[in-house]
């Protein structure tokens, strides 16, 4: 089998072609800079046919930013095996094998390791409006993001001693400019969903959990890419870092901490809608005030209640049964559906 591992950046690719055969690898070739762009992409894909034959090839890169998309995309449309791996299980992958010094080309050859010994999930595409759906919610965050660092610049501005009534204007006219914007997003938001049955049926299903509305319902869509190689609580717990993550070592035990190598809009996303279900009458709310009364600081609680309702969503989404607040599962503890007892609720 021969695994081509692929370092990415914005501008250049480095590669490593490695050959795995009864357990030994070997390398094939390497070679970069390669351009990032859809030319460098063909003469990468002729240069790695000169060594494969009919082979088939397993593509292995990081996902580094938007920079990995076209090649990604690129080798989907060519039928290889391609699988997009989070840059930290390389991290952790090169340190295991005592790796020393950090090259581009050094990392490309740690891709292509990690991809000959490690079983991979194969990269599929979103679909075109998923896609959509993703840079539009992601773009308003980031809009709502400069809107909260100008709206505390005018208000900086106000209580300044002196300041020129030209310079409270420009920034008056820029944060009413980013309030339209941040509007213009919801409503080109509620348009495409508007637009698609499955998606505004999803969403739907999504809003009848406490704690979510139509924004959240819709980036958590986006960023699971509509939950399709989700199958289990812990797996979308895992894909927020938002799962436990114990720390013990014989006689010690530290404190646990939730693991942050997930998805941080999905993961923010969660805590934020924890918020709105901690103050409602639900069982998530319950479950919320349970949890303060034992002693648990507000941040944990809000914590667990997210994952609970990160893995509440998966089951709704899967099952296609809107939440149902007093369900109870054979296990003990509410869930939305008679499945979410398989989804690990």
């Amino acid at each position: 089998m021969l695994t081509l591992g692929i370092d990415i950046g914005k501008r250049e690719l480095y590669v490593c072609l490695q050959e795995s055969l009864e357990g030994n690898r070997r390398i094939v070739a390497q070679r970069g800079p390669i351009s990032n762009n859809a030319a460098g992409l063909r003469k990468l894909t002729d240069w790695v046919g000169k060594f494969t034959g009919h082979q088939p090839v397993q593509v292995v890169m990081e996902a580094t930013n938007v920079y990995w998309e076209n090649a990604a995309w690129h080798f989907h449309q060519l039928n290889w095996s391609v699988s997009v791996v989070n840059p930290a299980q390389v991290k952790y992958f090169a340190r295991s094998v005592l790796r020393r010094g950090k090259t581009d080309a050094m990392d490309a050859e740690i891709i292509a390791s990690f991809g000959s010994v490690m079983a991979l999930t194969l990269w599929r595409p979103p679909s075109e409006t998923l896609a959509v759906l993703k840079q539009l919610t992601r773009e308003r965050e980031s809009v709502l993001r400069t809107w909260l660092q100008e709206n505390n610049h005018l208000i900086a501005l106000r209580d300044a001693h002196q300041v020129d009534a030209k310079v409270i204007t420009f920034a008056q006219e820029r944060l009413a400019l980013l309030e339209r914007q941040v509007n213009d997003l919801e409503q080109a938001i509620k348009e495409l969903v508007q637009q698609h049955t499955e998606v505004q049926q999803q969403l739907k299903l999504l809003r009848t959990i406490p704690g979510i509305a139509l924004i959240s319902a819709a980036t958590i869509l986006a960023e699971t890419d509509g939950f399709a190689r989700l199958q289990t609580g812990q797996e979308i717990s895992a894909a927020a870092g938002i799962a436990p993550s114990p720390r013990q070592s014989g006689l010690r035990a530290g404190r646990s901490r939730i693991s942050k190598t997930g998805n941080a809009r999905l993961r923010r996303m969660a805590y934020l809608c924890a918020l709105g279900a901690s103050k409602s009458h639900s069982r998530l709310g319950s479950y919320y005030r349970q949890l303060i009364t034992s002693g648990k600081p507000p941040k944990v609680a809000l914590i667990a209640v997210g994952r609970k309702l990160l893995r509440i969503a998966l089951a709704v989404v899967k099952s296609g049964e809107p939440y149902q607040d007093d369900f109870v599962s054979a296990h003990g503890g509410a869930g939305p559906t008679p499945l979410a007892e398989g989804q690990g609720t």
